[in-house]
């Protein structure tokens, strides 16, 4: 059994929304005030009863309508039969079903609400008012006689659920503000000292438990003597009788430790090589790993029937908001880690974990199929998308799938929290693209827009994700926001009659100069087909120029210097022909084929010949080196030396960032018209 579907009406962000759940982990991301935290506020209303605190006016959606009548919340929970279920688990929800099939379902709608008694009288206060203002004034004046149910089965039979049948959901609420220091070692009824409880003698059978209980008490019998001799009580209460409060018996000491007072004494210290600290002195995000083991730990405890009987949950949740609070981005990595394995492990006892989270590290330790992504449409609504639906169940979307989720790392899955996505082949795209972006005013941090490399023929496996090539019933599910492939153009040309002839790569100027010899190609196969995967997409957009970042940047520079760094081969050859573009240097030369300085010496126009002749030669030069180049050139884009000409960016490029930089697209049906 697992929640299955969670249906919110006019609470908070949410005016009419559904959200769809699998079992064992789900990870909630999306961008801030998406809804994460109400949504996972929204099960503790109808599962966590001991702690929840009614609704005020302000968690009412408030661009809800018609303004004539009483608002009420509803939060409608479906819970779905699994293979795991266990014959508890139907008797649990007997009494709540809504379907009898094979995978059965049952419902429990929470409601908040002003009963029929008083509507009367709220409408007449109301009196036709159309502001809004004066709405939530009077909502606010009416709101002591607001109530809570909640209820089984179909809410129209309004049969309210048993409390004693909903206290078998054992819902931990984790949030964001937690202070679990104060949580697990203070307070009436601190953590460790529960889990500590639960642990003493748990393999022991109960002869032998009360046997070392009894023992117990009686070693603790002669502390308590020794403890008492050393006390002076006669002195203590000598005033007692000459006040007379002796008439009423004489005071004396006497009770004694049990093991619960022992175990209330003791502290948690860390040992570390060759001393130990206590726990309070230990950091905030050691002390958040600690506090989330023990509440899983305890979850399983609560669940256990051999411990509990009748008593024991039947059905454990935790419900964490943000989990790397405080924590090494590798220890985030880990944490859900563990939470997954955890969850796989031991279904009945950890049966739902939700998450929310704005960690990357968090989401690329989780799988695909448990992430959902929120995000705010232009009309207010809350935009619900689930990448793992967007892939077929055919060998090439299983194909795709497990690529994107084998390489979804701490990197790429930040294309699930942006607004905009550019997707870049290489390191030389990835550095010196946001860097013109940010020069030119478009800074893709403040338009969040991540950069996320990916090679070239992978394009295709990330691309399902904005909705490429995703049948119409699906686009629903997809992350609905601008896409920029930044792709080199990569020309090529094979011989012609020969068999098995492949194509190989050739220079822009060498296109159609030869074609009783080659078949000619402007554009690569990658490029094309990328083309024709997008076909009918607004959202997502190719981008190329001529042939490489490097080429077309040197075309659009011409012969600046700044172009030639440390890093580059022969750069003094480069710098003497960026003082004489006329004449290309002898080390040089060497770069190239004879048919290659051919074509470059038939280029009619003379401005042209130069700027290829350069962007040709910088190509070659740079080719060993363009990690290391593209640091330096980053750093020369952004700020140039003074006196300087800037380095230009590439048309395309350019193109590109204008496009994922422009405003965002929110859209339920599938891909919108910019």
């Amino acid at each position: 059994m697992y929640i299955a579907r969670i249906q919110i009406q006019n609470y908070r962000c949410f005016r009419q929304s559904t959200v769809e759940f699998q079992p064992g982990l789900n990870v909630i991301i999306g961008e801030n005030n998406a809804g994460k935290t109400t949504l996972l506020k929204a099960l503790a209303l109808v599962f966590d009863r001991r702690s929840q605190g009614r609704p005020t006016v302000h968690d009412f959606h408030c661009l809800l309508e018609p303004l004539d009548s009483p608002p009420r919340i509803t939060i409608s929970v479906t819970l779905r039969s699994s293979v795991t279920d266990t014959p508890a688990d139907r008797a649990l929800v007997a009494s709540w079903l809504t379907s009898l099939d094979a995978q059965w379902e049952a419902q429990l709608t929470y409601t908040f609400f002003l009963p029929e008694t008083d509507e009367a009288a709220f409408r007449s206060a109301l009196n036709g008012t159309a502001d809004r203002t004066t709405y939530f004034e009077i909502v606010d004046e009416f709101l002591p006689k607001y109530v809570t149910r909640v209820y089984g089965g179909n809410p129209d039979t309004v049969v309210t659920a048993d409390s004693d049948t909903l206290s078998k959901f054992d819902c931990q609420f984790l949030n964001a503000l937690r202070d679990v220091e104060s949580e697990m070692f203070s307070g009436r009824n601190p953590l460790l000292r529960s889990m500590l409880e639960e642990v003493l003698d748990i393999n022991k059978q109960d002869g032998e438990k009360r046997l070392l209980r009894s023992a117990f008490r009686e070693r603790s019998k002669e502390l308590r003597t020794e403890l008492i001799r050393r006390l002076d009580t006669p002195r203590l209460f000598q005033l007692v009788s000459e006040t007379g409060a002796g008439d009423g018996g004489t005071p004396t000491l006497d009770g004694g430790v049990q093991e619960s007072d022992l175990i209330g004494a003791l502290r948690l210290f860390i040992e570390r090589e060759s001393f130990a600290f206590p726990a309070t002195h230990q950091g905030l995000g050691y002390n958040n790993l600690i506090y989330v083991s023990l509440l899983l730990s305890s979850m399983s405890f609560r669940a256990s029937e051999k411990r509990r009987g009748q008593n024991a949950a039947v059905f454990p949740m935790l419900l964490v908001e943000e989990p790397e609070a405080h924590l090494h981005p590798a220890l985030q990595y880990k944490l859900l880690a563990h939470i997954v394995s955890r969850v796989e492990k031991e279904p009945h006892l950890n049966r739902q974990v939700f998450v929310t989270t704005h960690s990357t590290h968090v989401t690329s330790a989780a799988r695909l199929a448990s992430i959902i992504c929120l995000a705010v449409r232009e009309s207010g609504e809350i935009e619900i998308a689930y990448p793992s639906r967007l892939f077929p169940d055919t060998p090439e979307g299983k194909k795709s799938r497990t690529y994107v989720e084998r390489y979804l790392d701490a990197t790429k899955s930040a294309m699930l929290f942006a607004k905009a996505t550019l997707l870049v082949e290489g390191i030389a795209e990835q550095m010196l693209v946001p860097a013109f972006a940010s020069r030119d005013g478009r800074s893709f941090d403040e338009h969040h827009v991540a950069v996320v490399r990916v090679d070239g023929v992978t394009f295709k496996h990330f691309l399902p994700l904005f909705g490429a090539g995703v049948a119409t019933n699906l686009l629903e599910h997809a992350l609905h926001r601008r896409v920029a492939c930044l792709v080199d153009a990569d020309p090529g040309r094979k011989e012609r009659g020969v068999d098995n002839a492949r194509w190989k790569s050739c220079f822009p100027f060498q296109l159609n100069g030869d074609s009783s010899s080659f078949d000619y190609r402007a554009t690569s196969d990658v490029q094309q087909a990328l083309i024709a995967l997008i076909a009918g997409s607004s959202t997502i957009e190719v981008f190329s120029g001529e042939k490489t970042l490097e080429y077309d940047l040197a075309l659009a520079s011409g012969g600046n210097q700044l172009l030639v760094t440390d890093a580059v081969t022969h750069g003094d050859a480069l710098k003497e022909l960026c003082a004489a573009p006329n004449t290309l240097p002898k080390k040089l030369e060497k770069q190239f084929e004879a048919d290659e300085l051919a074509s470059l010496d038939a280029i009619q126009n003379t401005e042209d010949r130069k700027k290829h002749r350069f962007a040709a030669t910088y190509l070659r030069c740079t080719e060993n080196a363009k990690g290391e180049h593209s640091f330096a050139l980053e750093k020369i884009i952004r700020t140039p030396p003074e006196n300087s000409s800037p380095l230009q960016c590439p048309p395309y490029v350019a193109k590109a960032i204008k496009w994922v930089t422009e405003a965002t697209v929110q859209q339920a049906s599938g891909p919108a018209k910019p």
